[in-house]
């Protein structure tokens, strides 16, 4: 294969020519040639004009992402009760009219072509656009989730990734939840850094971030595959990725790195470019490092990267294996390094998976399941804690192996199952049936997806898509689906869940030459790459500015009067609600709700002691969450709202810890008086 220098590697538009295959179930015998484009100059190549005529190309990319942003920042900013308000609040969580009309939009942009540049901005424009609509959706609506309260607090383990990233800023270390998988409170400390510590700004542009990985990931399936595979992945990938849009959950990373790793590797074998897809698979590892998941795809995704990129006289590219292999495990050792960075001494990457590893070894038992036959686990420190129990589940696989096969089972049967823990459980709708046909039709097309592969062994791309749904389907029992709502736990590898049936999709399409076409001139500067490499460094570099710019803060002293408890805090825009009377006039939206529409949104909660609790409530009060910089510890702040000073200053406030032990898990701490302001520098 000829050698493609680092910048023509990323903005190449030459394609590779393959002669005939050598067999019909083998792949093919590659002579690679290179030929330019029919947007380039029918002549011999120069790099470097090469490289000059691509740059319109991209410059136009840039103005569209523009566009796009200023659009997607309307979308979030329009707070009057027209017909966008209630849209927004639809696509937040309805599935049976609202979803098929976005499909329609969607497809009618994908398909606008117009000298590919109406095409781009009208994909563009409209893909931002829909991300955008379900985070104004739960800004206005309120709506409290199991890991938020009233569409913005944070709680478990949101709250733990939020309270991580403000212990980044203030130069201390992060939790040993944190430290199980560090990249998204890293990147999280960046952006509130970046913007004043404001939340609501931060997960607006961690899901603004998202959609346009995505965006750019999906685009490389058009280029092969045509619009109408391409708005089915979209379509899927976005019902996952709403759920968890506007909260501070590792999965609103995971997912767009995921898309974008496809994307890179879809386009690499595409091109025979093994400097991409090798990118490809960097990103994929982080992905699965920011939310880990199903760790199987990454090697047989690589084993048949090796064999479609292989030479001429190679049963398997040993050079792309080789070089795939090091980025895979440099994406883990880079994590193992953010560990060391951003936790203390006890911090270990992925020691929960201990835990699951030992609930399926005792039959398929949560991933709590550990503690509570050994409680005194608890107790011990990592990575003496990850040890232990490994060894107790090894000790148990080999004294009870029924009970290691009675575990797999229960895991296969939920991912398969017609629950809330299923494989495509997040396409659920508010329609019984109309889910029960979503489903099946899944299903349906998922074995159409292997058809596919097995009507043509060689195609790279089909391949791919088959060899990475097994890499899921082997992790299933590692990977628990009971262990998390919607296949929460999938998220880095979602876009195989939207990939496998497309293809079933495509070999339908492919059938009617009434449907589109693959477009090479789609995307055709790469700015997928581009794009890539931009993303890493921001998380990757972002983290190390927000944690080397870091330092102590100045605190104000906070003296109570006896009997009452201590916290300080900083008080930031975008990280309260404010409960109001039901007599005050004003349109629900972020960060004000009357007090009856707060009331009925926390049934969402799945705490009923917490649900009683936030009832009482009154009206004037608020809610935040925020690091008590004198313990150290996440603090549930319940305070009048009146007592709440301009954003940017650090506050004392006297008033007391709940100790109701039902509440305890949520660091409620209830403020009664102000003390001691500082404005932060």
């Amino acid at each position: 294969m000829p050698k493609q220098s680092a910048v023509l590697g990323v903005f190449s538009t030459h394609k590779e020519i393959a002669t005939p295959p050598r067999n019909k179930g083998g792949g093919s015998q590659r002579h690679i040639s290179e030929v330019p484009t029919p947007a380039g100059i029918i002549s011999s190549i120069d790099m470097k004009n090469d490289f000059i005529h691509r740059i319109p190309s991209l410059l136009w990319q840039i103005l569209f992402l523009g566009i796009s942003t200023a659009l997607f920042s309307l979308i979030l900013a329009n707070r009057s009760p027209n017909l966008l308000r209630p849209v927004s609040m639809s696509l937040r969580t309805g599935f049976g009219l609202v979803i098929p009309l976005a499909g329609l939009v969607l497809y009618l942009a994908f398909r606008t072509r117009s000298a590919n540049r109406a095409g781009d901005f009208a994909s563009m424009a409209v893909t931002l656009s829909l991300f955008a609509m379900p985070l104004a959706g739960l800004w206005a609506s309120g709506q409290t989730q199991s890991v938020a309260i009233n569409g913005l607090i944070p709680l478990a383990d949101a709250a733990g990734y939020y309270t991580d990233s403000l212990r980044i800023i203030s130069g201390g270390d992060i939790s040993h939840f944190s430290a199980m998988r560090p990249f998204f409170p890293g990147f999280l400390s960046f952006l509130m850094k970046v913007t004043d510590q404001n939340f609501m700004t931060s997960l607006a542009v961690v899901t603004l971030v998202a959609a346009i990985a995505i965006y750019f990931g999906v685009r490389e399936i058009q280029r092969t595959h045509g619009a109408e595979t391409a708005v089915f992945l979209l379509i899927v990938v976005f019902i996952y990725f709403r759920h968890h849009s506007g909260t501070s959950m590792s999965e609103t990373l995971g997912v767009p790195f995921g898309v974008l790793g496809m994307g890179l590797l879809w386009r690499g074998l595409g091109q025979r470019s093994q400097s991409l897809a090798i990118f490809g698979m960097f990103v994929t590892t982080l992905a699965l490092n920011i939310r880990p998941g199903a760790m199987f795809t990454l090697p047989l995704m690589l084993l048949w990267a090796g064999w479609v990129l292989r030479r001429d006289r190679e049963r398997i590219s040993i050079r792309f294996l080789v070089f795939g292999t090091a980025v895979i495990i440099l994406g883990f050792v880079l994590n193992s390094l953010f560990v060391r960075l951003l936790a203390g001494p006890s911090g270990t990457a992925f020691s929960n998976f201990s835990w699951a590893l030992y609930g399926l070894a005792s039959g398929g038992h949560s991933f709590n399941y550990v503690f509570q036959q050994h409680p005194e686990l608890a107790l011990v420190q990592d990575p003496e804690q990850s040890r232990t129990i490994y060894r107790l589940a090894l000790e148990l696989m080999i004294q009870s192996p029924e009970l290691l096969a009675q575990g797999i089972w229960q895991r296969y049967s939920m991912f398969f199952s017609n629950s809330w823990y299923s494989a495509f459980s997040f396409l659920e709708s508010e329609n019984g049936v109309v889910y029960v046909i979503t489903r099946w039709t899944i299903y349906i097309l998922c074995v159409l997806g292997f058809v596919k592969w097995l009507r043509k062994p060689g195609d790279p791309h089909s391949g791919l898509v088959a060899l990475a749904a097994v890499g899921v389907l082997l992790s299933v029992p590692f990977v628990p689906p009971t262990d998390a709502y919607r296949v929460r736990l999938y998220a880095a590898s979602i876009v195989i869940f939207g990939l496998l049936p497309a293809m079933g999709v495509s070999l339908i399409t492919d059938r009617f030459k009434f449907f589109s076409q693959p477009n090479s001139q789609i995307q055709d500067s790469n700015v997928t790459a581009a794009f890539g490499a931009l993303l890493v460094v921001l998380v990757l570099g972002g983290t190390l500015l927000a944690k080397f710019s870091s330092q102590p803060p100045s605190l104000p002293a906070a003296n109570c009067p006896s009997g009452e408890d201590a916290i300080v805090i900083r008080f930031n825009a975008g990280t309260s609600i404010n409960i109001l009377g039901e007599k005050i006039a004003f349109l629900d939206w972020m960060p004000n709700f009357h007090h009856g529409q707060f009331r009925r949104s926390i049934h969402g909660l799945a705490d009923t002691h917490l649900i009683e609790y936030l009832e009482s409530l009154p009206a004037g009060t608020s809610i935040l969450s925020s690091l008590d910089h004198l313990s150290n510890r996440t603090a549930l702040v319940i305070v009048p709202t009146s007592q709440l000073p301009q954003p940017g200053t650090y506050i004392g406030l006297c008033g007391q810890w709940e100790s109701d032990p039902n509440l305890s898990l949520y660091g409620i701490f209830y403020g009664v008086e102000r003390v001691g302001d500082q404005i932060s520098p």
